[in-house]
């Protein structure tokens, strides 16, 4: 079925609309929560926005990519982006439910700094005489999410001191090596 380039074109520029216009409801729809998520992310820690535009780069690229392999006549499976099916979905909330446990904690820890903290410490510094108080206090969740994936990234690259300490040590011997 020949789809109107112009809607292809406009549908592809919003993540997931364009993948939705030709058939692919899950992977759009994973597409959108994704983008939608960024979005979220982005406005909590503004580090964090940039991800907004790779989900719709990638989106916009996706659309014209699964275009392309339906005119070959090898159609992709419509199948969610992140996970593969809703089975799979389904297999990994159990599996990981320390580390939904852990993204609830940090959640409630965020709001719970928004509610009770922030404006605590923003009248502490006001009365300390603090000038720019309300700048100290707003860049601070900010400061912590740029922390958090600074050390993600240091752990994700093996550069913290555990790994070079383990990684300095002896190399365990050759398995052949043993009976010489």
């Amino acid at each position: 079925m020949k789809k109107n380039a112009l809607l292809t074109f406009i549908f592809a520029c919003i993540p997931g609309a364009g993948q939705m216009y030709y058939g692919y409801m899950q992977r759009g729809l994973s597409l959108i929560s994704l983008f939608c998520a960024c979005f979220i992310l982005g406005a909590l820690a503004s580090p964090l926005a940039v991800t907004c535009f790779i989900v719709w780069m990638y989106s916009f690229f996706d659309t014209y990519d699964l275009i392309r392999h339906l005119a070959a006549g090898d159609p992709k499976p419509d199948e969610l982006m992140l996970l593969g099916d809703w089975e799979d979905l389904k297999r990994l909330i159990p599996q990981h439910n320390r580390l939904l446990g852990w993204a609830l904690i940090a959640l409630g820890a965020w709001s719970l700094y928004g509610i009770l903290v922030e404006p605590l410490l923003y009248n502490l510094l006001l009365v300390l005489n603090v000038e720019s108080a309300w700048r100290i206090v707003d860049a601070i969740p900010t400061m912590v999410i740029a922390l958090l994936l600074i050390a993600g990234g240091v752990w994700l690259l093996g550069l913290h001191p555990r790994q070079q300490q383990q990684e300095e040590g002896s190399l365990p011997p050759y398995p052949h090596d043993e009976g010489k």
